[in-house]
């Protein structure tokens, strides 16, 4: 709210309506406050606009004009200042007030809509004369200007008298205007409608918008240019140049104005005559001089001319007495008024007083110029309604064309009428652009058609042209109905062709009326009456077999020349030794005479059936003898494999028995009878073979022809001599040395060796791999997917074929060859050549790394610091150290273990191993690290030291078998007591049982302190509780008790000398020569250490021991301890000492192994058994298992024979699987076998069920 107060606002607003009352009322406090109740005002804005309200009346009561009406407002403050400063009471103050002005507002308005409605009952509007007086009326009722001048621009204003600030035309125009009007009038034979003024000229109302002005000229222009050159036309040119002067461009009310002077003028005479006799104006002489003032022709309405009368009166200063309120009707015949309602018909012409406006359809006068129910012209209306009927009739007789004309003449009119005029005007005008557009589109398609020689299709467009679209002219000129007579002519020539054709003999009638459609192409008689004679069939229909299993079918062509003909073709498959219809299938329509069959079924009787068709016509079928479609073999091998000759074909289609005939070949140094045999699959193994040789190889089908007849394919031939195999590589060793892997092999004599490389996979390599180290479930050739195209061993491959990530090393005849390997896993192929194929050797797997340099130990008391070098491309080893000996190896689990980087012994200067000084030997192992597949793994290649010499007699604390840190299971002593070497995780397996037994009977080194067990595939059961026998176990008194259950007390050793491995696939020497570098040597007799499980020990003795290093030097004896026993069966000097110096006699009551076993079964199951499911059952610890089949009733016995469906992975426990294979699509029987992925499993076997039982049907 603003803070300035509007003292003059408020007089006008507030001030002056209260003094203009009665009596001062306060129910409107907001009236008096000044306020707009509309508007929400808080509490703060109330008081301060009444502090200045109030300041102003104190003001005011000292004005001569409201000081008594300011003086009791401020008397009376209370009444009206309390209810506004409470907003609760302000609120309902508020809906008062504002009803009560509602209420007061309603009845203002109300009064002034009755004054606006009297006058125009009267008048028949608002005469212009009146709209001072009436808006004087509405604001003494409290009417705002606005408000009445809202209500006044819904009436219809009268212009009824000289004056009001507009100048009539001069008398002299006037005049000329009347002269012309009253010309026009003689010449339309007394029009006096139409010419009664120039308003009625042009058909509108003296209130006509400028708009409407501007149309109605342009329609009467438009309309008098299309009449001819007479007098109306001139004189109708010089009314519209009159219009144009007088009404658009100057003032339209001046002309008005002028009409109504001339007619003051004709009546002052009349009425300045009952003046002066009567003194007044009676009501009869008022009435007859209105109606002379409506009888003077110049179109005045019946309050114009009662206007003019009171004028004149006025003017002369005479009274007047008015009767009661009379409206009039002017004859359109004579132009007498008539009282309206009184007659339908003109009492002196009998012409109708009333008519129907086209535009609304309401009864209004028939001398209007407009409709005073809607306000248009009731001239133009009728104009444009008579032209809309004449476009609909011209558009209903099939003249589209002349519709349009006169639509375009009518358009000034139809714009001028508007409103619904003009969209009735839209939618005849779209249908007359569519029916032009329609014939334009006929006239071309007659065309086309006479063209094209089709006389039915033109007659039938003309015949539409003649009845939809008479006036429109061809692209020649012509009329329809010319073009039409032209071809109903035609086509009674055509008939009579027609006639003769069908009198001829029937052999003779289709050329005669193919003649006729040749200039008649689509004439029904003739097309009728060929229909109805028989088609010729095809002739010389042949069958021809083709090799690939399809069927040429070529025919003659039918000789009917009654159009082109087109041949549907039918395959019809036959019953086996019958000819009944076993299936019909259509193969297309084609218009050439051949056609290829390329899926008719192999090996059954099949026939094809040719009909010729000719529009609707069909001729009877044709059909072929049956035939029988075959499926010869294509790209036959025959190939020398260690067993023999193997053959591989391609069969396509269903699975079908191949024949193979095997002869010797004349050249041959040996002769053998023929032979035969019947296969499937498409593999035959010929085991049955004669070295130098040579066979010839006949595979084909045989089947039974359509007749019945035994028959066979052409087949394919195959010759091949059988050689002398050279002798595969069995001993390939690999060592690798100063950055160098020399392989080393002894070379077949005359034969040429390639060594292939073949990276292992990720994942494949295992635990401990070394030098030497093989696991023939990931060698190249051992499973049915070779690697790399290298087959199993023995087995004859292809170099072509050798691809992949297979690498050549390189080829030698001296059986020797080296190269540059990167560190890590690699597995060597050797491969001997002949010719173009090779023989598949023993593959090795190896480690290509050398052991670390220089191990040296320096002892400083509590610490040993550790000094090596890596070797090359290695940047990682793990250290491994013991209290009692030498670590076994690199996993040994009695060992403590730690990584140690290439970085670390350069920033440290070594590795610091924490040494507290007790007494007891240190003894340390260095092994390198290598990655494989992105995990870390360690070689076997090792270096020892004894980093610190023992001091004391008594042997250090027994180790517990804690494993490599690697995470695992944590197992330890029975309570690891004080002193002892604390158990850490484990990487094997976990224990069973509940008190998690000692170590894994697998991986755990000896209790001896000997080497693990090695990888051999015999994986003992572990040992039941109470199974082993009591073993003496060491207590804190000395005393011996006998200890059961499965964690025995190791027995303490000495140190034992480093061990040395050999080298990768170095196998046994030879009988009788001497030993090599890496075998270990025994004592005489020895028989080597004790072996738990009873597991066969590994190496040239009876037993495996731990090889000492040739002619080094022993380690530090252990010094006895007094009062503990050696354990039994194993002598004191192998308990104390370094060597091995007498023999060892195995322990008693061993437990022997129990060897794990794989079974399974093949059963059908699933929806509908299309799912062969095979249940794999595994006692223990097994290898990688393969499924394989192949088609037929016969299980396969090898890999070789079958293809590979699914694969088992290996798993180190007794477990169940099940392989599911999905049937849909396979062509059964099938013979299947589940098979190691070795060719020779060691430690575990498979047991198969009866071959019945594993063939799917």
């Amino acid at each position: 709210m603003s803070a300035a107060f509007d003292g003059s606002g408020y007089r006008q607003r507030v001030l002056a309506p209260l003094r203009a009352g009665s009596s001062l009322d306060t129910a409107d406090p907001f009236l008096i406050a000044g306020l707009d109740p509309t508007v929400p005002y808080t509490d703060s804005d109330i008081g301060a606009h009444l502090v200045r309200v109030l300041a102003f009346l104190q003001r005011e009561r000292n004005s001569a004009k409201y000081a008594t009406l300011a003086t009791e407002l401020v008397r009376r403050r209370v009444e009206w200042e309390e209810p506004l400063r409470d907003a609760e009471s302000r609120e309902r103050v508020r809906a008062h007030v504002l009803a009560a002005r509602r209420s007061g507002d309603a009845e203002r308005l109300a009064k002034v809509d009755g004054y606006l409605a009297t006058v125009r009952e009267r008048f028949g509007g608002i005469p212009a004369s009146r709209v001072d007086g009436l808006r004087r009326l509405a604001a003494a009722a409290g009417v705002t200007v606005e408000e009445f001048d809202a209500r006044l621009s819904r009436e219809q204003i009268i212009v009824d008298g000289v004056g009001g600030g507009i100048e009539p035309l001069p008398p002299e125009v006037r005049r000329q205007i009347a002269e012309r009007l009253a010309e026009l009038r003689a010449l339309r034979g007394g029009d006096r409608v139409s010419s009664a003024s120039l308003w009625a000229f042009l058909g509108l109302a003296p209130d006509a918008s400028p708009e409407r002005l501007r149309a109605a000229y342009a329609a009467a222009a438009a309309a008098n240019s299309r009449r001819p050159h007479d007098r109306e036309k001139t004189v109708t040119a010089d009314l519209l140049a009159l219009v144009s002067a007088r009404l658009i461009e100057g003032d339209p009310a001046a002309y008005t104005v002028g009409l109504i002077a001339d007619a003051a003028d004709e009546l002052r005479p009349a009425v300045e005559e009952h003046v002066v006799l009567d003194g007044e104006l009676t009501a009869v002489a008022f009435e007859g001089l209105v109606r002379a003032a409506l009888a003077t022709g110049r179109g005045l309405t019946a309050a114009q001319a009662k206007s003019v009368v009171l004028g004149v009166a006025r003017e002369l200063g005479a009274a007047v007495n008015v009767g009661g309120v009379v409206d009039y009707v002017v004859c359109p015949g004579c132009g007498r008024p008539e009282a309206a309602g009184a007659a339908r018909h003109c009492r002196y012409c009998d012409t109708d007083l009333y008519t129907t406006c086209p535009s609304c359809g309401s009864m209004t006068e028939a001398a209007a110029v407009v409709c005073r129910h809607c306000g248009h012209s009731l001239r133009q209306a009728r104009e444009a309604a008579e032209a809309l009927a004449a476009v609909r009739r011209a558009l209903e007789s099939g003249r589209p064309r002349q519709a349009g004309d006169l639509l375009a003449a009518a358009h000034p009119v139809l714009v001028a009428v508007g409103g619904p005029v003009a969209g009735a005007a839209d939618e005849l005008g779209a249908r007359v652009s569519a029916a032009l557009g329609a014939a334009d589109a006929c006239w071309r398609a007659l065309s086309e058609a006479r063209a094209a020689s089709r006389a039915d299709s033109a007659l039938d467009d003309a015949r539409w042209l003649a009845a939809q679209a008479a006036d429109v002219p061809g692209p020649d000129g012509r009329s329809p109905a010319e073009v039409l007579a032209e071809l109903i002519a035609a086509q009674a020539v055509i008939r009579r062709r027609v006639e003769a054709a069908r009198a001829l003999p029937p052999e003779a009638q289709e050329a005669a009326l193919a003649a006729v459609l040749a200039t008649a192409a689509d004439n029904r008689d003739a097309l009728a009456a060929l229909a109805a004679l028989p088609l010729s069939p095809p002739s010389d229909l042949a069958a021809v077999s083709g090799p690939d299993g399809s069927v040429q079918l070529r025919w003659r062509a039918s000789p009917s020349v009654g159009g082109p003909v087109s041949y549907r073709v039918e395959r019809v498959v036959l019953v086996e030794g019958g000819g009944a219809t076993l299936g019909r299938r259509s193969l297309g329509t084609t218009r050439s005479t051949e056609l290829y069959d390329a899926g008719a079924p192999a090996w059954t009787p099949v026939r094809h059936e040719v009909t010729a068709i000719c529009g609707e016509r069909r001729s009877e079928p044709v059909t072929t003898a049956p035939v029988v479609c075959t499926r010869d073999l294509a790209e036959l091998r025959a190939e020398r494999t260690a067993a023999g000759i193997r053959l591989g074909w391609r069969l396509d289609g269903a699975l079908s028995v191949v024949t193979v005939e095997r002869t010797v070949a004349p050249s041959s140094p040996v002769s053998q009878p023929p032979r035969r045999a019947r296969v499937t699959g498409g593999v035959f193994h010929d085991t049955d073979v004669v070295v130098g040789a040579t066979y010839r190889y006949h595979v084909f089908v045989e089947y039974h022809d359509a007749a019945g007849h035994p028959a066979r394919t052409p087949g394919a031939e195959a010759e091949v001599e059988v050689t002398a195999r050279p002798r595969p590589v069995h001993d390939l060793a690999a060592v690798t040395t100063s950055g160098r892997t020399a392989l080393r092999w002894t070379p077949p004599p005359g034969w040429e060796v390639r060594i292939y490389a073949t990276p292992v996979a990720p994942g494949a390599s295992g635990t401990g791999g070394g030098p030497g180290s093989t696991d023939p479930r990931f060698v190249p050739g051992s499973g049915p997917l070779p690697l790399g195209g290298l087959g199993a061993e023995g087995d004859d491959v292809r170099l072509a074929a050798i691809t992949g990530p297979v690498r050549l090393v390189g080829a030698s005849r001296t059986g020797q060859v080296a190269e540059s390997a990167p560190v890590g896993e690699v597995i060597y192929t050797p491969v001997t050549v002949h010719g173009g194929s090779a023989v598949v050797g023993r593959a090795v797997r190896h480690v290509v790394i050398e052991p670390v340099r220089d191990l040296r130990a320096d002892d400083r008391g509590e610490s040993i610091v550790l000094s090596f070098q890596m070797p090359p491309g290695v940047t990682e080893a793990r250290v491994l150290w013991r209290r009692d000996r030498t670590p076994t190896g690199p996993d040994d689990p009695y060992a403590a273990s730690a990584k140690v980087t290439n970085t670390s012994l350069e920033i440290k200067g070594g590795w610091h191993l924490a040494a507290p000084a007790d007494g007891w030997a240190y003894h340390v192992a260095a092994y390198p690290m290598y990655r494989a597949g992105g995990i870390a793994r360690v070689a076997t290649a090792g270096v020892a030291v004894l980093a610190r010499p023992a001091t004391r007699s008594d042997p250090p604390p027994a180790p517990t078998a804690s494993g490599p840190a690697t995470g695992g299971h944590l197992l330890g002593g029975p309570g690891g007591g004080p002193g002892g070497i604390p158990g850490g995780p484990f990487a094997g397996r976990p224990a069973a049982g509940p008190d998690a037994p000692g170590p894994d009977p697998i991986t755990a080194a000896h209790p001896l302190g000997g080497p693990a067990q090695p990888r051999t595939g015999a994986i003992p059961l572990p040992v039941p509780v109470g199974a082993r026998h009591p073993v003496p176990a060491h207590q804190p008194g000395g005393a011996r008790v006998a200890a059961h259950g499965d964690n025995p007390p190791t027995t303490p050793l000495g140190g034992l000398p480093m061990p040395l491995l050999p080298p990768a696939g170095a196998g046994a020497p030879p009988a009788g020569g001497p030993a090599p570098a890496w075998q270990p040597r025994f004592a005489p007799g020895a028989p080597g250490p004790f072996v738990p499980g009873g597991a066969v020990p590994t190496g040239p003795g009876p037993g495996a021991v731990p090889p000492v290093v040739p002619d080094g030097p022993g380690v530090p004896e252990a010094p006895e301890d007094p009062g503990v026993p050696p354990a039994p069966g194993i002598p004191g000097s192998v308990a104390g000492g370094p060597m091995v110096t007498g023999p060892m006699p195995q322990a008693p009551d061993a437990v022997p192994l129990i060897q794990p076993t794989v079974t399974y079964t093949v059963s059908r199951s699933g929806w509908r058994r299309r799912t062969m499911r095979v249940q794999v059952r595994t006692s223990g610890p097994v290898g990688e298992l393969i499924l394989f089949a192949r088609p037929g009733t016969a299980p396969p016995r090898a890999a070789a024979e079958a293809h590979e469906l699914s694969r088992l992975a290996a798993v180190d426990q007794a477990v169940t699987r099940t392989i599911d294979v999905t049937l849909d699509g396979a062509q059964l029987p099938w013979g299947v076998r589940l098979l190691p992925a070795l060719v020779h499993p060691t430690g575990w076997t498979v047991t198969h069920p009866a071959d019945e039982d594993l063939v799917v049907h």
